[in-house]
């Protein structure tokens, strides 16, 4: 209202001494105001992809995502489509709840040691190949809540929250906008598309929807990755799957290949 007061009826209001940004930190309760987006004071906090094993759910290879390269050992990771047990989506329909994880690729960090705020951009880059001639990426990053060592043992899935999402269809990587882009967050005009030569990496980065986001001490930063979604999880950003995708997604993941997910961190002083 005190946007619509000043400028349709010229009224003096509290708009005019507001900050210039404003919103809210999911899973903290809080607000929080700047005179710039991204806030000032943001760092870039880099999680690598790796093909250890987070043993925290159950996946196509539960992957691990690494503090620094020199944490990442040498290796890659496949996955093919269709795949038969994806039933809603890429969701499995049992038993028990729909999964929406059990079939696709994710990426999970250890425990973390404190509590981290987000506040602006995210990026996934990924070294990819595949055999086909183009390909989709469908992302999403979930906070993973701490879950009991009897329920992991049981098979039971870790509970977890969709911070953000991205999606980037592969032939498109090439149309970034040289003005607004930067190396670490991408702008794509899809004003032109190039097919890919099967087999041949390309480095692939996948803008998310910005965020302002708490996750808490003892939980996990997962990266999901498909190449489409399911309506279980993404009832208004559904990315339904063709029947003519058919291939196999080879994702590169090691110092020469440095796949990661950047994410714009708030330090805890601010």
């Amino acid at each position: 209202m005190p946007f619509y007061d000043h400028y349709l009826k010229g009224m003096k209001t509290s708009y005019e001494t507001r900050p210039a940004v404003e919103w809210g930190v999911r899973n903290a309760g809080k607000h929080r105001s700047a005179e710039t987006w991204p806030p000032l004071g943001t760092k870039v906090q880099r999680f690598y992809l790796d093909g250890g094993h987070s043993d925290s759910l159950t996946s196509l290879n539960d992957g691990t995502l690494k503090p620094s390269t020199d944490a990442v050992g040498g290796s890659s990771t496949s996955y093919s489509y269709p795949d038969p047990e994806w039933a809603l989506g890429i969701a499995t329909a049992g038993p028990g709840l729909p999964d929406p994880v059990r079939r696709i690729l994710t990426f999970t960090s250890q425990p973390l040691d404190g509590d981290m705020e987000l506040a602006g951009r995210g990026t996934l880059t990924l070294f990819v190949s595949t055999t086909g001639n183009d390909t989709d990426f469908i992302v999403r990053v979930s906070e993973q809540l701490a879950q009991a060592p009897e329920a992991r043992k049981a098979g039971e899935q870790p509970s977890a929250v969709i911070v953000t999402k991205g999606w980037l269809r592969a032939s498109h990587c090439g149309s970034r906008d040289p003005v607004r882009s930067t190396e670490d967050w991408p702008v794509y005009t899809h004003s032109s598309q190039e097919l890919l030569v099967p087999g041949e990496v390309y480095r692939i980065a996948i803008p998310l929807n910005q965020m302002g986001y708490m996750f808490k001490k003892g939980n996990r930063v997962r990266v999901e990755i498909a190449n489409h979604d399911s309506a279980v999880t993404d009832k208004h950003f559904n990315h339904f799957y063709k029947p003519s995708k058919i291939g196999t997604d080879t994702i590169c993941h090691d110092r020469r290949y440095p796949s990661c997910l950047a994410l714009e961190v708030l330090p805890t002083t601010a």
